[in-house]
């Protein structure tokens, strides 16, 4: 085979490696003769407990529960508490039955969610029960937010 060229600057192309390439067998580095290591002592493990927190399946699903009711409050002025209720206590039952060391933030999260919803659907359940109780309809209030909505409009 005759000798590749040479390029500018004195380097030359790359060459494919000639003949079949045995395997060799892998040899642990040595140190060099003399030079002493110090036995390695292994490191303090400090336990990160934000890396190893995982997801808390029940605090997640409290966290949902209270929103969920929360936003069903505040969509229905109040009116869906019998349906925001149960979500808020059945939150409030998977936040105390998650598991305490596993990400306590979330569970924590999910419970103050929780009685926050079941707080505000009991006071939304009195004030809807007192006014039903009081001859206050629905519709009333439908018409008169309308009413009131149609006026705003015409100011405009």
């Amino acid at each position: 085979m005759a000798d590749p060229p040479e390029l500018p600057g004195g380097w030359l192309p790359p060459q494919a490696p000639t003949g079949p390439r045995q395997p060799q067998p892998y040899q642990p580095p040595t140190a060099p003769p003399g030079d002493q290591h110090p036995q390695r002592q292994p490191l303090p493990v400090f336990i990160n407990e934000r890396a190893h927190q995982g997801t808390n399946g029940l605090a997640i699903a409290a966290i949902v529960c209270a929103a969920s009711s929360l936003g069903l409050l505040v969509l229905s002025l109040g009116l869906s508490f019998f349906f925001s209720l149960p979500l808020g206590i059945a939150g409030w039952i998977c936040a105390a039955r998650s598991d305490r060391e596993l990400n306590p933030g979330q569970r924590k999260t999910g419970q103050v969610l929780c009685i926050i919803a079941v707080a505000l659907s009991v006071i939304a359940a009195i004030v809807w029960i007192v006014l039903i109780a009081a001859g206050f309809s629905v519709e009333e209030l439908q018409r008169n937010l309308e009413q009131e909505l149609e006026r705003q409009r015409q100011q405009s």
